[in-house]
């Protein structure tokens, strides 16, 4: 993920930021403001490394901090690594003039945006998979807004992947899009109608329909305000079979039961 550097008063709620009072002793290592030295308070090194207070051995040292002697035992100022700090979505930085230490703000790109298992919206044909040979077929698809959560940075994200246009593939050569609209359904008694995303089949045949539907990102962390992704992703549909059948008009006198060689039965 791609952390974004903010310092001053336009800090956004989302980013925590963690003071430290000052050391309370010689050598003592400064503990976040209001604590106590309780285990798992964060603490300042006087070698301006980070830390958490934990329990340690009684002859224990930490460069020249020297330890809290309480009555859980002896504590001291246990210094967190790099990927402990990026674990827990922590960075230490200057604020004003001190030393905080503050939660990295998390911002999607669009490559982040796309490791989302985002699916692709579902594409319909009136009466799948048949229909006729330049008859208007209508297409259309279920809009599919999707909605995750993911935890980055040690901070609860949550993502909106919202369909913002659709593109038809009839699979004859024939495209349509991209088109911010995604059709919708006739019904079944309803026969060779124009819509805004049907399509006429020249040539009798088995084709391969497919839609790809594009989406825009918007996420929250922790609860903040939305924020829009810069760029959009695409998903596309699994291929669907369209057979385009030809028809035949003729006159006839008779029907099958008259006789298998009459014209349009099924040995006729």
């Amino acid at each position: 993920m791609s952390p974004t550097d903010t310092a001053g008063n336009d800090v956004a709620a989302a980013v925590r930021l963690i003071y430290f009072d000052k050391p309370r002793g010689p050598n003592r290592a400064a503990l976040q403001v209001g604590a106590t030295p309780t285990p798992g308070t964060y603490c300042l090194a006087t070698n301006g490394n980070v830390g958490v207070l934990s329990l340690v051995p009684p002859d224990w040292a930490d460069g020249s901090d020297t330890p809290y002697n309480t009555p859980q035992g002896t504590i001291g100022c246990v210094p967190l690594t790099p990927a402990e700090l990026e674990a827990a979505g922590l960075e230490l930085t200057e604020e004003n003039g001190q030393t905080v230490l503050r939660t990295v703000r998390v911002t999607l790109t669009t490559h982040d945006f796309d490791t989302f298992p985002i699916a692709a919206a579902t594409p319909h044909q009136e009466r799948a998979p048949h229909t006729l040979k330049n008859y208007n077929t209508n297409f259309w698809a279920d809009p599919n807004p999707q909605e995750f959560t993911r935890t980055i940075n040690g901070q609860n994200v949550v993502l909106r992947a919202t369909p913002v246009s659709y593109t038809f593939d009839y699979g004859d050569g024939s495209v349509l899009g991209p088109i911010p609209y995604p059709g919708y359904q006739l019904g079944a008694d309803v026969w060779d109608q124009p819509t805004d995303t049907s399509h006429r089949y020249t040539d009798p045949g088995d084709y391969y329909f497919a839609l790809t539907t594009t989406y825009r990102g918007e996420y929250s962390v922790e609860g903040g305000p939305w924020q829009v992704i810069d760029g959009t992703v695409s998903r596309t549909s699994d291929p669907q079979l369209v057979r385009v059948w030809r028809t035949k008009v003729g006159l006839v006198a008779d029907d099958c039961a008259a006789g298998a060689d009459t014209w349009g039965c099924s040995t006729g």
